[in-house]
């Protein structure tokens, strides 16, 4: 099963020690929080060890603005138990800006609010205790000729913040979770894992701070959608390297953009965040 999430990955298995699971249900979004406690466990649902958590929503939702907002502030909430009080971070946007269904991490950094021109030049005009942030879009290796994992390694250890945030589209072994199930977890991510582009896994031992990555599935495969729909598992190569995205995706992408960039903004500036917002754009 080629998959992205923990909750996907956990579905099939049916009883496993060391995994720890709760849910809860918030005015009908679903949130699934997964801890991985051991080697063991890792090793089975093929996720490091770590808090897996998963925000679930109606596709409809996404479209909606009001409710774009309370989904924001929903996942914001996560994230903050993940990393608490944080004062410098680096925001990192993976995944190809030039392809619509791998630029969702790309679309979400550009919404981030930085800070850290404003520190260094016009420290003045911030209000006390705002925190140190900035903002890379990394791209893919065939675009820029580096190893993402080169370019956030040598962006951290150059910034020196307390936490990187990596966001990236993701892909989902169930069509019903495309563009409505946003994934955090606290132990890093393999940029383009989940279509089966493996490259250095971003963690926080490599990159040595702490780390969130965040993201949505974007893209199911073809194998996928046959299966789903009742069809016979198919051992066609072609079939099972064709990777879909829906119609709308460039709709779908810039939405989940908006909620994603939010939750970022809300946990790391807090009650300051609508005021900020005006004075920086």
């Amino acid at each position: 099963m080629r998959t992205d999430l923990a909750m996907e990955s956990k579905t099939a298995v049916k009883a496993l020690s060391g995994i720890r699971e709760e849910t809860a249900e918030t005015d009908g979004v679903k949130i699934t929080r997964i801890d991985v406690l051991d080697e063991k466990a890792a090793k089975i649902l093929d996720k490091p060890i770590g808090r897996y958590v998963t925000v679930a929503a109606a596709s409809t939702d996404f479209m909606d603005r009001a409710r774009r907002r309370e989904i924001a502030k929903l996942v914001s909430k996560e994230l903050s138990e993940m990393a608490e009080s944080v004062k410098s971070s680096l925001v990192i946007g993976l995944g190809n800006r030039y392809v619509t269904a791998d630029a969702l991490g790309t679309k979400t950094a550009e919404y981030v609010l930085v800070t850290r021109h404003v520190h260094m030049h016009m420290r003045d005009v911030l209000p006390e205790g705002t925190p140190v942030t900035s903002s890379f879009c990394a791209n893919v290796l065939g675009v820029t000729g580096m190893e993402t994992a080169e370019v956030v390694t040598a962006l951290t250890e150059r910034i020196k913040p307390e936490l990187v945030i990596l966001i990236d589209s993701l892909a989902a072994a169930s069509i019903e979770h495309i563009g409505c199930v946003i994934q955090c977890n606290d132990s890093g991510i393999a940029p383009g894992s989940g279509v089966g582009n493996f490259r250095t896994m971003l963690t926080k031992e490599l990159l040595k701070t702490s780390v969130i990555a965040i993201g949505v599935p974007t893209v199911v495969s073809a194998e996928t959608i046959v299966r789903e729909c009742g069809g016979a598992s198919s051992e066609s190569e072609a079939l099972n390297d064709l990777i879909v995205a829906p119609k709308d995706v460039d709709a779908m992408v810039r939405d989940l953009a908006r909620v994603l960039s939010d939750a970022i903004n809300l946990m790391l500036f807090g009650d300051s965040y609508a005021s900020l917002e005006q004075l920086l754009r």
